[in-house]
């Protein structure tokens, strides 16, 4: 160790700086070790970065792949999801075409769509109000009517709560402009309330004339409501005329607010149409508050509707339908007894289960269909009317796109011999619909059934005709009305509402082409393309 230590002194004694140039030279040749220390910090630094980032990609990319296995799985349980629910079969092959196309999002996409999760809140709400107001209505029996009609009312019973009623008088119009002048004439001499349920509610002609009565109604006390959609009325409804039927005394508000981010529950509608006058009168049918109803406004030709008019004990029906929608719109419990009384403002007795309220006189049945309830109803009362139908089956309807279980009945009753007869627009609203219902209802034709389609005109008409009940409501023939929106109808068998419908058919079909099976086979390209629509119409 001596040894050593000498021999540094030595060569430590024999380099002396001479100058402060040479302090400089070996400061310099001192820090070229510190340099090579740096350059391996950073280049370690470098090298852990590079392994952070690797192993973090190579995680990434297992998780990826371990998603990707989640995915495949998810998917095929949730196809099988679909096949077992209730659903209808063609939205059943549309939600399994998009998830698996879809891959894979499309388990994430089904399942925010899924009204049972995102619609929930609604429901409980509505199931809230349907049992709050469960003992309103009372009407009669469905006993010792005839088979077709008891059929109906024990459905309808059944499924939503609403009941049949006699002591009822109707009237039938062929027009949006016969019914709205009626309408606001009865208008004008309301004493006690005014309720307003329509899809669209919009500004022009009709609505100045209807608005003015409304108006002063309010003013003399009067209770005037007005529910619109708010899609429905979109565009159409300006904020400023809002604020001044507001302004007026007449409460208004919309169903189901357009929001500006994803809710499934914006593609449900109120698709009804109801005016409720005093509990004496109540109209409904194809109409809507807006110009081209009353042909004030031509947008596709001659504007075809109907509507009918209802006084006495059914419009209970109608006024209970408006109430709880009312109740639901302005989240706020109400008392319905004041409203919920027929003609003379006394209460009904309660009917017992034996009375059938007497023996003559039509049936009236006003009901609604929507998401409040678990069956479709719109589209359970039609098929029930098709499956009764034994001489005639005629059907007005803008839209033709139901599922296969009214396809297969239209067709078998003509293949049984029943005179089916479809009547559609001949100027179309919406053309990639219209594509559809022609082809929809073209491949009937094979069956036997006769379609029609009114020359220069858009038929706006929903409304179903047999030898033994008439439907006339909201309810077009397409799968958004049976299982997305809510509507509402009234079925009946009086002689004179069917006798009005009768005659509105007989005075129609000369207004319309009938369709030829031979010359309607549209090309390749039509073909495909209305292929393609198909697949998504239960989405139209």
């Amino acid at each position: 160790m001596g040894i050593e230590n000498k021999r540094l002194k030595r060569q430590h004694a024999r380099w002396q700086p001479k100058s402060p140039r040479d302090i400089i030279i070996r400061l310099k040749t001192e820090r070229r070790g510190i340099g090579k220390l740096k350059a391996m910090s950073i280049l370690f630094v470098a090298l852990l970065q590079l392994g952070v980032l690797i192993t973090l990609h190579t995680l990434v990319a297992a998780a990826f792949r371990g998603y990707l296995i989640f995915s495949v799985v998810m998917d095929i349980l949730t196809c099988l999801y679909v096949l077992a629910s209730d659903k209808n079969g063609r939205s059943k092959a549309v939600w399994i075409m998009l998830i698996l196309v879809l891959f894979p999002v499309g388990f994430l996409i089904f399942f925010l769509s899924d009204e049972r999760i995102f619609f929930r809140s609604s429901r409980r709400r509505y199931r809230a109000i349907l049992q709050s107001s469960s003992g309103m209505l009372t009407g009669c029996s469905c006993k010792d009517m005839p088979e077709t009609t008891a059929r109906a009312c024990t459905y309808i019973k059944n499924a939503t709560g609403y009941v049949p009623y006699k002591n009822t008088s109707a009237e039938y119009f062929p027009s949006g402009a016969g019914a709205f002048d009626d309408m606001i004439e009865r208008c004008a001499s309301a004493e006690k309330f005014i309720f307003l349920e329509y899809f669209i509610v919009a500004g022009g002609v009709l609505f100045d004339r209807l608005f003015s009565v409304l108006k002063e109604r309010a003013a003399a006390g009067v209770d005037v409501r007005v529910i619109y959609d708010d899609m429905g009325s979109s565009g159409k409804l300006s904020g400023k005329l809002k604020r001044e039927i507001r302004a007026s005394g007449i409460q208004l508000y919309a169903f189901n607010k357009l929001v500006p981010m994803y809710k499934i529950a914006m593609n449900y509608r109120d698709h009804r149409k109801i005016t409720v006058i005093d509990g004496r009168f109540a109209y409904t049918g194809g109409i809507n508050i807006s110009d081209e109803y009353v042909n004030e406004r031509r947008l596709y030709g001659y504007w075809k509707d109907n509507a009918v008019r209802i006084e006495g004990d059914a419009v209970q029906g109608f006024t209970l339908m408006f109430l709880r929608q009312w109740e639901f719109v302005t989240k706020k419990p109400s008392d319905y007894s004041p409203f919920m009384y027929a003609g003379g403002g006394k209460f009904p007795e309660p009917v017992s289960s034996g009375d059938v309220c007497g023996a003559s006189g039509g049936t009236f049945l006003p009901y609604a269909s929507g998401l409040e309830y678990a069956a479709p109803v719109a589209r359970d009362v039609y098929a029930g009317a098709i499956s009764q139908a034994g001489e005639r089956l005629w059907i007005m309807t803008p839209y033709f796109v139901p599922d296969d279980t009214i396809t297969n009945m239209l067709a078998s009753k003509a293949l049984s011999g029943v005179d089916v007869r479809i009547v559609l627009p001949g100027v179309p609203d919406k053309a990639y619909v219209y594509l559809i219902s022609l082809d929809n209802a073209d491949k009937l034709m094979s069956s036997g059934v006769k379609v029609y389609t009114m020359t220069d005109a858009f038929v706006h008409t929903k409304s179903v005709l047999t030898e033994k009940c008439a439907i006339i409501g909201s309810a077009n023939f397409d799968l958004r009305s049976f299982f997305q929106q809510y509507e509402n109808a009234l079925y009946t068998d009086d002689a004179g509402v069917m006798r009005g419908l009768e005659q509105d058919f007989l005075q129609t079909f000369p207004e319309c082409t009938q369709r030829n099976y031979a010359s309607v086979q549209p090309g390749p390209v039509r073909s495909l393309l209305i292929s393609l629509l198909q697949i998504f119409s239960p989405l139209m």
